[in-house]
Parts: structure tokens; sequence; C-alpha cells
């Protein structure tokens, strides 16, 4: 039986591969058209633009893999069909659960490779694509992968950020306030600052120094909140979108955030929707047998394709759905966000065991 599983893994990865290059050209050209409108802003050109199409593969690779295993299998697993080669195998008592092992070892592979981009290859090549953005704002950019000294007002306050990473922190924060006459009365040292969204920042281990005529008087604080030191424009650009984070780093922020009693929200809706990229797999590859473990003469390899696209496009949107629904609802993100695709699953298995008749 281990060379028909084999058989099967690669008919099955032999259908996901070139679906899953369509997919990917489709949405590159879509996300480069987005690229090309910030063409001849600063030193931004043509190969920057494409350059960070490339480096955005990865993270459009994890998120299209579901959609694509499901129509992979569709196509792959489809040709067997109309060779007949299912129905031979079915005849020499191989199971429709026994098939559906061999489909979930494929799967659990192609999750293992999720989590493996996930963790170490889209943060950093996420970083490097916005480090290329950030030429649209000029003199914001480095050759370290990450962004030097930014200087910035807010009303009457002067902030000076010594290094931008790309995990959303800030290193070396000076806000030096001033009053109408311009002179300096106080000044905020803090050796990093968080950002907790919606233009708010955690500054952390901070030193306030009130001046008062010739008196300085120092108070130091663990850590302040603070509003708008940077723009939205340098925020969109200079860091990471949440969604290219680590599932680790998301975790991490999300406990700093909770012990200091901020709102985590947006935060753990973006981790739950890629945890939950791992069971929507799963249920995608095991959809597709309920597809081909029936009649075949009765359903074209067309038609099947086309149901299948359709399914894959409604499981998507159902995805995207949720995490809007939970954060504007304020649902708990785990229940909302992991019921599509635990839900697909529950249906995909009882087709399967069901006894053939």
């Amino acid at each position: 039986m281990l060379i028909i599983d084999r058989y099967i893994m690669q008919r099955f990865l032999a259908g996901v591969l070139p679906v899953l290059i369509l997919l990917l050209a489709l949405f590159s050209f879509l996300a480069l058209a987005e690229e090309l409108e910030d063409v001849g802003r600063g030193d931004f050109t043509m190969p920057d633009a494409l350059m960070i199409i490339f480096l955005t593969t990865p993270k459009r690779i994890v998120e299209l893999l579901p959609v694509t295993a499901l129509l992979g299998g569709l196509l792959g697993l489809g040709a067997m069909a109309n060779n007949r080669e299912l129905i031979a195998i079915r005849t020499n008592g191989l199971s429709k659960q026994r098939m559906a092992h061999a489909v979930t070892a494929l799967a659990i592979l192609l999750g293992a490779f999720i989590t493996v981009l996930q963790f170490s290859v889209v943060p950093g090549f996420e970083r490097e694509a916005a480090h290329l953005r950030s030429k649209a704002l000029q003199g914001m950019g480095s050759d370290t992968g990450e962004t030097g000294a930014v200087w910035t007002r807010h009303n009457s306050y002067f902030i000076h950020v010594n290094e931008v990473r790309f995990d959303r922190t800030l290193v070396d924060v000076e806000i030096y306030a001033t009053d109408e006459q311009g002179r300096l009365t106080q000044l905020i040292q803090t050796s990093s600052a968080d950002y907790a969204g919606n233009g708010t920042w955690l500054l952390i281990d901070v030193l306030q120094s009130d001046i008062e005529q010739a008196r300085v008087k120092e108070t130091p604080r663990m850590n302040m909140l603070w509003q708008d030191l940077l723009s939205e424009e340098q925020v969109s650009v200079l860091m990471l979108p949440l969604e290219a984070l680590a599932p680790n780093d998301l975790v991490e922020t999300i406990f700093n955030l909770r012990r200091n009693q901020l709102d985590t929200h947006q935060y753990e809706i973006v981790l739950w929707q890629q945890v939950s990229l791992l069971p929507g797999l799963l249920a995608m590859a095991l959809l597709s047998l309920p597809f081909l473990l029936g009649s075949v003469r009765s359903v074209s390899a067309s038609q099947r394709i086309m149901i299948g696209g359709l399914i894959g496009i409604g499981f998507y949107l159902a995805q995207q759905m949720t995490g809007h629904l939970a954060g504007i609802l304020g649902i708990n993100p785990s229940l909302v966000i992991l019921a599509p695709p635990f839900i697909v699953l529950a249906l995909s298995l009882i087709h399967i065991s069901e006894p053939t008749r």
C-alpha cells in the first residue's frame, strides 16, 4: 500500500504545483499594479517594484496554499478519476479512509512548509520589502535592513527616533516639548516604543525631564502611552504589516500589551488567522476527495474545477470576513476564525467515513 500512497501523493502534488503557479502569477500581477502607483516617488523605481513582488511571494504562497490544495487535488486526483485509476484502486480494496490517509500525510507536509515560511522566511522577506518601500519617503532608507534616525513633529512636540525596526518597535526615542516662544519645557527619553495600534505607542523605560527656568526635575517611569510618534504614512511604510509578523512575535506582542492593559484584539485576529491556515489546508485537501469518490461520469473535470474554485473563493472570503467580523463585534477571534476550516473539515470527514454503497 505504500507504493499506492506515494502515487496518490505524487498525483496530488502534480496538481497543486501548476495551480499554485497560476494563482501566484495572477495575484502577483495585481500586487504589481498597486506597487507601480508609487514608482517615481523619491528613489522608488520599477526594479524596486519588481523586487518587492518577489520578496512578498512567500507571504502569498502561505495565503494561497489552502485554496490551492483543493484545486490541485481536484486537478491531480481528477486525472486519476478520469483515467479510471481511482476505480481500479478501490476495486483492489483501498478504502476511502485509506486514501484520505495519503492526502492527510501530504497536507501535513504542506502544513510544515507553511509553518517554516511563517516563522523563518516571510518576516525576513517582508522586512526587505518594507525597506525598499521606505524609499518612497526620502532619506528614510538604509542598507542595514532597518531604518535610521527619523525626525518628525506633532503639535508642539519634536520627536527624534534613533532607529526604526520593522518589527514595529522604535529604539532610543526622544520627545522635545516647547512652549509658545519655542523654548524647551520638557524632554522625554525612552529606550524603546512598541506600536499598540490606532496611533498609540507604549514607551518603555522612560525618563521624563521637566524644565522650569534653571531647574530640571527628572521623573523615571516604567512605561507610558503616547500618541502619534510617527505619522500614519510613516507607520505604513516603515513597519511590517501585522500579517507579515511571525506567530511568535505576535504572541510576544500580545503578552506585552496585555501586561500593560492595552487592547490586543487586532493582534489576536491576525494570530488566529495564521493559525487557521493549517486546519484550513487539511480541510481543503480532504474536501477534494468527496468530489472524486462519487460518480465520475456525471461530473466532468471542468465542472469539478469550477465548483472547487467557487468553494475555494467562498472559503477564502469567509476567512477574511470572520476576521473583520471578530474585530467589529469584539467576538472571541479564535472561535470565529477557526469555525470555517473546522466546519469544512468535519463535513469532509463525515463524507469520507460514510460506508461505500
